[in-house]
């Protein structure tokens, strides 16, 4: 990433167009409402109370109506509350309502350190823990524990690891850790490890990868349990760096390389790149990263298929992605994205704008092109989603120093959950993390951007009996269909005009008209109004021009 932005491992134009133009077809984009049936629907953007954190929510995950979230903070309160006031204490860890984003009170495991990562056992009893921490309620547990969901408490399971553990994965038979140490349970292993889900330090499993570089960011499980995928900025796996740099397939029994012919294309790795995460959904994985200036090719997200190895697509923009989730239809991401239009999705501007959540298909829309604009590693001909219209407005923290705003996300099928240090969304205080639900659960309350004197619409008459009007195009952070509609004397009459724009956000561009056969002398009145396919409506202050 080639920009402001320090390594991310150091710390874990647009221009006026006339009416007809406005009107051209674009390509189809979907959203909560999307007017292409063969387009998913996206969560709305309306930003829903959550619990607040003092810090950064590393992960989150949910169990029934209940979110656990891990991470580096030591106090949490209400939705609304400022920060300071109606603190309650949180070591690094605490629940809430799905349903209602309220804290658990009933929940506070107290961890000596952070934690990084969390995953739930396949039966749903037990959540595995990793971090930084050395205690967790004042016993001995060296940066992996378990916590019982059902009595809430800190089981047995005690692997010793002597440095920090970055991730973790279960089955019923195994319990896989990545990080950055090399041993485990007094036992040389280097950066990814197996335990037994009984472990109380003696349950070491045989499986023992030679992981050369760099640390292990993350790492996820196939479904049957007998292969893993870890990803970082490790350089080799087992002598290899192909595939073996910044990813590697693994099997569970030996620890031995699989083949993985992704890693012929995503090739991030060394001190300047990684793959930050990964998740899966049974039959793909899917993998984010980041690279600073060497090292690495890819900052988007990618999908892979398991039974392979091989990539399905990769959305190649530009801008440290950190996390990824996929639902059945649509696939999130977390990132600070400022360039996606060699993916076919929003352009790099002057001055930059950030985008810290995206959304696309889950299946292949179209190919990638070469960046011969920004000198950008790039992915040309390989296979890409499609942008979906949704486009939450992030405040960046402060708490970490890469002063961010999302650093992870999870889902179901009627909630995608964002953490990370974040102060507002959408401009509502809402700090580290935040609910957001499909539409008919939502209150579908975000409308067009731009309003009152913040819209500027301006007119003037350039010739006898003529007012010229022009506006800029006023996007919906959820919806990509905006109606707009011009008045003339009073908001209660007919549009003099009205048109229809369905196009992504950075193609809603300015817009002009004519109005004619008006009385040479008089003064007119004129008013824009921008009306999402929900009956979200937002207008421009009235202007007044004196026809010659």
């Amino acid at each position: 990433m080639r920009d402001v932005m320090k390594p991310i491992l150091a710390v874990l134009a647009l221009v006026a167009t006339s009416l007809t133009l406005a009107t051209s077809a674009t390509p189809a984009s979907a959203d909560t409402a999307p007017t292409d049936p063969d387009l998913p629907t996206t969560v709305s953007a309306d930003v829903l109370p959550t619990v607040q954190i003092n810090g950064v929510a590393w992960k989150q995950v949910i169990v029934g109506d209940i979110v656990y979230v891990g991470g580096n903070f030591t106090s949490a309160r209400p939705a609304g509350a400022a920060a300071g006031t109606s603190e309650s204490a949180r070591s690094h860890m605490l629940a809430y309502r799905l349903s209602t984003g309220a804290l658990i009170t009933g929940f506070a495991p107290k961890f000596n350190g952070q934690v990084k990562d969390m995953a739930l056992s396949p039966d749903k009893s037990t959540l595995y823990v990793a971090g930084s921490f050395t205690q967790v309620d004042g016993l001995n547990r060296y940066r992996a524990a378990a916590i019982d969901l059902a009595t809430r408490k800190v089981t047995s399971f005690r692997p010793i690891f002597n440095s920090t553990t970055n991730a973790v994965a279960a089955t019923s038979s195994a319990v896989f850790y990545g990080g950055v140490f090399t041993s485990a349970d007094n036992t040389a292993r280097t950066k990814v490890a197996a335990v037994k889900p009984t472990d109380t330090g003696t349950g070491l499993l045989p499986m023992n990868p030679k992981v050369a570089g760099g640390s292990v960011n993350d790492l996820v499980v196939s479904s049957d349990g007998t292969k893993i995928v870890i990803g970082g900025a490790f350089t080799s796996v087992n002598g290899s760096s192909n595939p073996g740099y910044g990813l590697a397939r693994l099997a569970v029994s030996s620890g031995s390389s699989l083949a993985l012919p992704v890693n012929s294309e995503i090739r991030n790795g060394g001190t300047e790149a990684a793959i930050l995460s990964l998740e899966s959904d049974g039959t793909s994985f899917y993998g984010t990263g980041y690279d600073y200036g060497s090292g690495g090719n890819s900052e988007g997200s990618f999908k892979a298929d398991w039974a392979t190895g091989k990539l399905t697509w990769l959305e190649d923009c530009h801008g440290d992605t950190y996390a990824v989730w996929p639902t059945a239809s649509v696939v999130y991401q977390a990132s600070h994205k400022h360039g996606c239009d060699t993916s076919g999705g929003f352009p790099e501007t002057k001055p930059r704008a950030w985008y810290h959540s995206t959304a696309t298909t889950q299946d292949v829309r179209g190919t990638n092109i070469a960046d011969d604009k920004y000198g950008y590693p790039d992915h040309p001909g390989t296979p890409r989603p499609e942008f979906l219209e949704w486009y939450p407005k992030w405040t960046n923290g402060t708490f970490t120093s890469a002063k961010q705003s999302t650093w992870t996300v999870t889902a179901n099928a009627k909630y995608v959950l964002y953490g990370g240090e974040f102060l507002k969304v959408n401009g509502v205080a809402q700090q580290g993390l935040v609910r957001f639900a499909v539409k008919d659960i939502a209150p579908n309350k975000v409308g067009p951007t731009l309003k009152g004197a913040k819209w500027a619409l301006t007119g003037s008459s350039p010739s006898a009996g003529k007012a010229t009007l022009k506006w800029p195009g006023n996007p919906d952070k959820d919806n990509a269909t905006v109606t707009y509609k011009l008045y003339r004397g009073s908001i209660d009459s007919t549009p003099i005009k009205t048109v229809k724009v369905t196009a992504p956000f950075w193609k809603h561009t300015a817009m002009t008209f004519t109005d004619t056969g008006r009385a040479s002398g008089s003064s007119q009145k004129y008013k824009i109004e921008a009306v999402d396919p929900l009956g979200n409506v937002s207008r421009s202050d009235w202007v007044t021009v004196t026809i010659k």
